[in-house]
């Protein structure tokens, strides 16, 4: 064990040695920073509460990416995908089959789209991920509008935030009701896609007293609708059935009041709201489609919209008292997503016929997810100065979550007769009949995770350069899970149920060195923690041939937690007076007994099962500068190796996971270079002009001895985006013109079918050039 410790730990060095290498990229912005005139302005100073306190972000002993409402008006960021682009190590995908509502976050190569999340989603203090539940369960994001500002916190956060930050969290902040001024933000915008329908958006937030220093209030509403660009034809006709069938509307809403009974107290009800539905996929069939010349088309029967919307209610306290400070927050969020997806040529390709349906068959899928989920954290933490700060609370959360399926096709027993000559239908075919009303699928999975849990952290100053930070929490999580099947599909009826207990015990160990006022150097060592779970069986009656290849006669329903541990070095430096900042860091990440889902490439289903462990290494890296008063450089980027420990057998020799093998399917390199120049109209009047190049590498190929390779299935290769804007200011108001992807890349983002040896390929690609003028006030 102390050899592999110290040969961890060597190459873990040598990892940081080589982010050495990165230094050159500083010197172009260090030189001319040098050079500039003595009347440049600093660095903006962001604060940010990822250690549960307010501090800036350059004195937090942590990688934390963190984004202004300016910065994103002026990077365009409207959702999750945009932040996933700006930060290194920060990785986001959507499937490109069905509805695509099906999405992975992942941070630092922690990524799995099975079982309870890696990454950790929070609206302020509330987390609101979900279980990987049934087939179709996903995250939801808030829309980028009304925000404070984004953090994102790169490594396990199990010890401030739980069991659902395995491998980081994203958190979006809100800003609360302001006790003595008014403040206001508008935003609207209209744009133009390359052979797409057109954008727009409108929004309004609005705050301030309604007693001044007594009660207060926030409000904002938001509506945006981006418009589509992938038709939805007729692949025996080609004819058109409905032309950029893939728009989307977002509504968005927030309603907040604090009243401050006494000067030291604050209490904070609110409400959020969003809305957000899909008109179809997004994904492209590749026989019907020309990329090249922007042609995206895709030839299902159906029309596959998906709709989600959540309610927040929530409830704040915050009190100050001589030394330290208590916030209690207490919500309830309430998700319901549904949605339709076509399984007409699913079913097609079951019986053999893959593109050949029956004239008038259509194959709906309905899909339901339900989150109901109840959440109380007290927290005390340490005001004033002293060598001593610490932060102790209590957390308990009861999390409801109910799955349902339901398939239907009044033409499965002709496919299946005109397959055979008539000697079968569904009935002998599968061994089980039709449900009624022609149902070949009907299922329901339902969880219920309880879990109470006490944390706390504590930072000592040593000497008055050197901190120690020694923090943990103790939970208890209690899972309880019931599955109901039934129908051919089912391969008859299926009706399990259990429940399991842990008790989790994740730690943090830090180190700071405040080297001067305006340099550091920390060192971290953090657990992290994801429960396990239940899964519905898969059908054996047409799963048979995968399960026996795998030596299975039935695959599991239920699969244990994982863990990591994170080992992190890193520095912090605001350099020339504050006008270039620079934070690097390294790290190394044990993961264990990985969660996995393997895929069933025969029936076009899949599992979920432990196997193995996963080495995750990196380093991130962000050098920001004031080059001159006028001209702003920026270059972020990120590398991550993420690779299998050992070789994972399943029971009859398959290959579940080859050692060294890729275990994360994001690029290993990514980068995002910035440049922005401010200049002055006249008197009142201040223009800006500014460009973002973004880079991803390509993502590692498929290992060919695994168990689930597939030679037609592509991955992402490198792709290069650039998005420009300039614009004009004038007393709060800006106004701007942009163009995204302005060299209209189109990179293939990977293809899937669902059966191996299909030809009936689909795939994804970036937004074509959209170019549009946005206009936002604030004051």
């Amino acid at each position: 064990m102390r050899s592999c410790f110290i040969s961890g730990r060597k190459r873990f060095i040598r990892l940081m040695a080589a982010t050495s290498l990165a230094c050159p990229l500083l010197a172009p912005t260090l030189a001319l920073a040098a050079a500039a005139d003595n009347s440049s302005d600093g660095l903006e100073e962001i604060v940010v509460t990822a250690t549960r306190r307010e501090e800036k972000l350059s004195q937090v002993p942590a990688s934390v990416a963190a984004f202004t409402q300016e910065k994103m008006d002026v990077q365009g960021v409207r959702d999750i995908d945009d932040i996933a682009r700006l930060t290194p190590g920060l990785n986001f995908t959507r499937q490109n089959y069905f509805t695509g509502s099906n999405t992975n976050i992942s941070i630092r190569g922690i990524q799995s789209d099975v079982g309870a999340a890696t990454t950790g989603i929070y609206v302020d203090d509330v987390p609101i991920q979900v279980r990987a539940l049934g087939f179709s369960s996903a995250n939801t994001y808030p829309k980028i509008f009304d925000l404070q500002r984004v953090e994102v916190l790169r490594g396990p956060q199990g010890t401030l935030f739980g069991a659902g930050a395995e491998g980081g969290a994203v958190r979006f902040i809100t800003p609360q009701p302001d006790l003595e001024k008014y403040s206001g933000y508008a935003r609207s915008e209209v744009a133009f896609t390359d052979g797409g329908d057109p954008s727009y958006e409108m929004g309004a937030a609005v705050g301030g007293p309604i007693v001044q220093d007594k009660l207060a209030f926030r409000a904002s509403a938001w509506y945006r609708r981006d418009g589509g660009w992938v038709d939805r034809d007729d692949p025996a006709t080609g004819a058109t059935q409905q032309a950029n069938a893939n728009y989307q509307t977002s509504k968005a809403g927030k309603l907040a009041l604090t009243w401050a009974p006494t000067e030291n107290i604050r209490v904070t009800p609110s409400l959020y709201y969003q809305d957000v539905y899909t008109n179809d996929t997004s994904g492209y069939w590749e026989q019907l489609s020309n990329p090249g010349d922007g042609q995206y088309r895709t030839g299902y029967t159906l029309q596959q919209p998906a709709h989600d919307r959540y309610y927040l209610p929530s409830l704040t306290v915050n009190a100050d008292f001589d030394g330290f400070s208590l916030t209690a927050v207490t919500a309830y969020f309430d998700r319901n997503e549904h949605e339709t997806r076509d399984y007409t040529n699913f079913d097609a390709e079951l019986i053999g016929t893959p593109y050949v349906t029956l004239p008038g068959q259509h194959a709906p899928g309905y899909f339901q997810d339900k989150q109901d989920n109840f959440s109380q954290e007290v927290r005390l933490q340490s005001t004033g100065s002293g060598p001593f700060t610490w932060v102790a609370g209590a957390y308990y959360g009861h999390e409801h979550q109910v799955s349902t399926q339901l398939n239907q096709d009044h033409y499965m027993n002709t496919l299946i007769e005109n397959a055979t000559g008539g000697l079968y239908d569904v009935a002998s075919w599968y061994g089980v009949p039709y449900l009624a009303g022609d149902y070949l699928y009907d299922s329901r999975t339902e969880s219920t995770t309880e879990q109470i849990a006490g944390f706390g952290q504590v930072d000592y100053a040593i000497t008055d350069a050197l901190k120690a930070t020694v923090g943990v929490r103790v939970a208890h999580i209690r899972l309880t899970h019931s599955q109901e099947a039934a129908g051919p599909f089912a391969g008859g009826t299926i009706d399990e149920s259990g429940a399991s207990t842990e008790t989790p015990v994740t730690p943090k160990f830090g180190l700071t060195y405040q080297v001067d006022p305006d340099s550091m150097v920390y060192a971290t060592a953090s657990k992290g923690f994801r429960p396990g779970g239940a899964q519905t069986a898969v059908p054996a009656s047409f799963c048979g041939a995968d399960l026996t290849s795998l030596g299975l006669t039935k695959s599991p329903t239920t699969y244990d937690s994982d863990t990591t541990w994170s080992y992190e070095l890193g520095t912090k430096n605001s350099l020339l007076g504050g006008r270039v900042q620079t934070e690097l860091s390294g790290y190394w990440i044990n993961w264990s007994n990985v969660q996995r889902s393997i895929y069933l490439s025969k029936c076009g289903s899949s599992y979920i099962t432990n196997a193995g462990s996963i080495t995750s290494k990196g380093m991130d890296l962000s050098v920001q500068g004031k080059v001159t008063h006028n001209l702003t450089l920026g270059v972020v980027l990120g590398y991550n190796d993420a690779t299998f420990d050992q070789t994972v057998l399943g029971g009859s020799g398959a290959v579940l996971a080859d050692k060294g093998e890729a275990a994360y399917t994001g690029p290993k390199f990514t980068m995002t270079i910035s440049g922005q120049y401010d200049f002055t109209l006249s008197d009142r009047y201040d223009g800006y002009a500014r460009i973002d190049y973004s880079y991803a590498g390509p993502s590692p190929q498929q290992d060919t001895q695994i168990y689930s390779y597939d030679p037609m299935l592509t991955v992402a290769p490198d792709i290069s985006t650039i998005n420009i804007r300039t614009g004009v200011k004038v007393d709060g108001t800006d106004v701007s013109f942009f163009v995204n992807n302005l060299t209209n890349t189109h990179p293939s983002l990977g293809a899937f079918h669902q059966f191996y040896g299909s030809p009936l390929l689909t795939n994804s690609t970036l937004r074509p050039r959209t170019m549009g003028l946005t206009a936002t006030y604030r004051y």
